[in-house]
C-alpha cells in the first residue's frame, strides 16, 4: 500500500472510465485523494462523464505515473462505485480537492465558494491494481470488502 499511496500523492490526474447508455467513456480528470481507497472528482454539471456516473455509479480511475526507465510499465487502477457526498462530507471533499488543485484551477474556481455549483463525486475503490513490470508477478491486487 505504500506504493499505492506514493503514486496517488505524486499525481493528480487520471483517466476516468464511466459507462453510459450508449457508450463507455474515458475522460482525463483531476483528482484529490481522501485516502488510498477514495478519490474526489469535481466536474461541471453538464459533463458526459457526470451524466454517466449519475446513471451508473460503477467506474474506474487509471493513474499512469511518468516512467523513469525506458521499457518499464507502471499503472494504478482503482475500480468501484462513486458516491455523491452531501452536507459536511461534500464540504470536506471540496476542501480537500481545492487544497490539491489550487494552482491548477482558474481564479473563478479557486475557493470553495467557486466550486459550490460543481458536481462532487467520491470513488470508493473496491479494488486496486498496481501493475509494475519490475515486480516479480507484474501485478498487485488489493481488494476491499
Amino acid at each position: 500500500m505504500r506504493r499505492v499511496t506514493a503514486i496517488l500523492d505524486e499525481h493528480d490526474m487520471c483517466v476516468l472510465g464511466t459507462v453510459g447508455a450508449q457508450e463507455p467513456r474515458l475522460t482525463p480528470c483531476f483528482f484529490a485523494t481522501l485516502d488510498e481507497h477514495r478519490l474526489v472528482f469535481v466536474s461541471s454539471k453538464g459533463s458526459r462523464h457526470v451524466a454517466h456516473m449519475q446513471a451508473d455509479p460503477h467506474c474506474s480511475a487509471l493513474v499512469l505515473p511518468e516512467q523513469a526507465e525506458q521499457g518499464r510499465l507502471v499503472s494504478l487502477l482503482l475500480a468501484g462505485e462513486v458516491v455523491r457526498p452531501q452536507g459536511l462530507s461534500r464540504l470536506a471533499a471540496l476542501t480537500t480537492y481545492l487544497a490539491r488543485m489550487r494552482n491548477r484551477l482558474p481564479s473563478s474556481a479557486s475557493s470553495v465558494h467557486g466550486l459550490l455549483d460543481k458536481k462532487v463525486f467520491v470513488l470508493e475503490a473496491e479494488s486496486i491494481e498496481l501493475v509494475d513490470t519490475h515486480l516479480c508477478r507484474g501485478t498487485m491486487r488489493v481488494g476491499r470488502r
